[in-house]
């Protein structure tokens, strides 16, 4: 078992049901499973000069995604809950927090400076740094012609993705 945060759920099982069956009422679900992908919300202090731009001064939240690295932006605090995970039900983890630092750094350069149009460069700290999951519902569906097919439904907003699939 692996002991973590988690992203308060919005939608349980049988909400990301119906979000399938609203948008497809003869959808044929025949299972589905839980897994939790890892994440890290990176939280930096941005500061410009000695106090006399004191207005610039922010603080920048990025989430990263440690399978891919693709980063986020943060918006407010998140809500996370403790749990714990079987290890089957995760994803591997495949960006370290070395390069998770250095992605975020990065975006949270790119993200205050395309803001701020400065001309000299913001002293940047990282303050903060919570390792969580977000939990997505792989929905297990056949068509008419009995061919398999997964949806990813996102646990905190609904989202839906298809998965690519070779059986």
């Amino acid at each position: 078992m692996i002991k973590s945060k988690m992203l308060l759920n919005g939608y349980t099982i049988e909400h990301a049901k119906d979000v399938l069956i609203s948008t497809d009422p003869k959808i044929n679900i025949i299972g589905v499973d839980e897994i939790f992908y890892p994440y890290v919300w990176l939280r930096y202090s941005i500061s410009v000069g000695k106090g006399r731009l004191s207005k610039l001064n922010k603080l920048c939240d990025c989430i990263i995604d440690r399978v891919s690295g693709s980063t986020f932006e943060g918006k407010g605090t998140p809500t996370l809950v403790d749990i714990e995970i079987e290890e089957k039900d995760t994803l591997e983890v495949q960006i370290s927090m070395e390069k998770c630092n250095q992605i975020g750094h990065n975006f949270a350069m790119k993200q205050f400076l395309g803001k701020a149009k400065l001309l000299m460069t913001p002293e940047m700290e990282p303050i903060e740094e919570v390792l969580f999951h977000k939990k997505f519902y792989i929905m297990h569906c056949k068509d008419d012609e009995e061919q398999d097919y997964f949806i990813m439904v996102d646990a905190i907003d609904g989202g839906i993705s298809i998965l690519d699939y070779k059986g």
